[in-house]
């Protein structure tokens, strides 16, 4: 379960990716909470002002880049510098800094071979009436396994009991 805030972040910025067709999974901490284990989010340890942290996996082509910097630009980012960045799919990442949350782009991620499986294998939800994806959970136990950060290992314990349910 994700909080009001979260999912009130996620109604609008998801909503802007929709019209967008931007194509990405969220993960991290926020997929997580979809999962139904609610931590502090690594990030408001360094920043506390900072309350929400949304990561997303991207499919790295450079027309969906495109469509991230259209859906950027229509949350009011400045997209001038970014659109001077010569895509590469395999290190185009992105952190955009918003007043109270962040959102981080990931063109790949740890312990998964592609974007196109952890497509495959995603959990769909509706948030304010648009498809939103989400990292399976047989992926988000395999990206936490590969990171193993101290965070990461409580989130393990979790998912991992999730897992032997299934």
């Amino acid at each position: 379960m994700i909080s009001n805030e979260m999912r009130s972040i996620l109604q609008n910025v998801y909503g802007i990716f929709s019209r967008h067709q931007v194509d990405c999974l969220l993960v991290g901490g926020a997929a997580v909470g979809f999962y139904g284990y609610q931590r502090v989010s690594g990030i408001s340890v360094f920043k506390p002002e900072l309350k929400t942290d949304l990561d997303f996996w991207y499919s790295p082509s450079h027309d969906n880049f495109i469509k991230i910097l259209k859906a950027l630009s229509e949350l009011k980012v400045d997209t001038t510098e970014l659109e001077k960045i010569i895509f590469d799919p395999q290190k185009t990442y992105l952190k955009i800094p918003f007043e109270k949350f962040h959102i981080d782009f990931l063109p790949q991620m740890m312990g998964l071979p592609s974007y196109a499986s952890g497509k495959k294998n995603a959990r769909k939800e509706i948030i304010d009436g648009h498809e939103l994806f989400i990292i399976g959970l047989s992926d988000l136990i395999a990206n936490k396994i590969a990171i193993g950060r101290a965070i990461d290992k409580e989130d393990l314990d979790y998912l991992s009991s999730l897992h032997k349910e299934k």
